[in-house]
């Protein structure tokens, strides 16, 4: 049976973030780096900061999805590179009108959780077995592709730039971050490009 289609909320939700993917974040890369350093800088507080923009309550559904698409799994994940402090300091920066949307989607995702558990009343309450049973449900939807999309953006950017603390991402996928080669090159630069060994 196809799956139902989205709801304009999440339409709207989703073509936003196409929009961020594709233009929006080379308008605002000042923000996303913002937002990546906010989040190194909290992830590595202790206590945590609270939340600038989300609930505790909806950060703790948007930091449990964001957990199963990139799991700490014997390796670090979402938790580690500070995700959910880059998503809540995007909703209040370069996503900031897209914040009512990403509430009425919240509410969604704890409303499917909810009828998977009747004992459950919020998606972070699931089992990590019954949360990836809902992500599945919602994986083609526009819900799913921008907590995908977010999470990503916050797990690989540049370490520099603050997001991917302690270059979580990229270890996670072997990446070894090398300096940028540009002239004046050395003597044996030069003795390579005239056939020298």
């Amino acid at each position: 049976m196809p799956s139902p289609s989205p709801s304009p909320t999440r339409r709207t939700f989703v073509s936003s973030l196409a929009g961020i993917g594709a233009a929006s974040l080379v308008s605002d890369w000042a923000l996303v780096r913002s937002a990546l350093a906010h989040a190194s800088s909290a992830v590595s507080q202790q206590p945590p900061p609270p939340f600038t923009n989300l609930t505790a309550d909806e950060a703790s559904v948007i930091s449990a999805a964001a957990e199963r698409i990139i799991p700490s799994d014997g390796t670090p994940g979402a938790r580690e590179a500070g995700v959910i402090y880059f998503i809540d300091r995007a909703f209040g920066t370069f996503m900031k009108d897209q914040l009512a949307d990403a509430r009425k989607d919240i509410k969604d995702l704890n409303r499917r959780a909810t009828k998977r558990n009747r004992a459950v009343q919020s998606f972070a309450q699931l089992s990590e077995a019954d949360q990836d049973a809902v992500l599945r449900e919602i994986q083609q939807t526009p819900l799913f592709n921008g907590l995908r999309y977010l999470t990503i953006v916050g797990t690989f950017a540049n370490a520099s730039w603050g997001g991917n603390r302690d270059n979580t991402g990229w270890k996670l996928i072997g990446f070894e971050p090398h300096g940028i080669h540009k002239p004046p090159f050395g003597y044996y630069d030069a003795q390579v490009a005239k056939g020298g060994r």
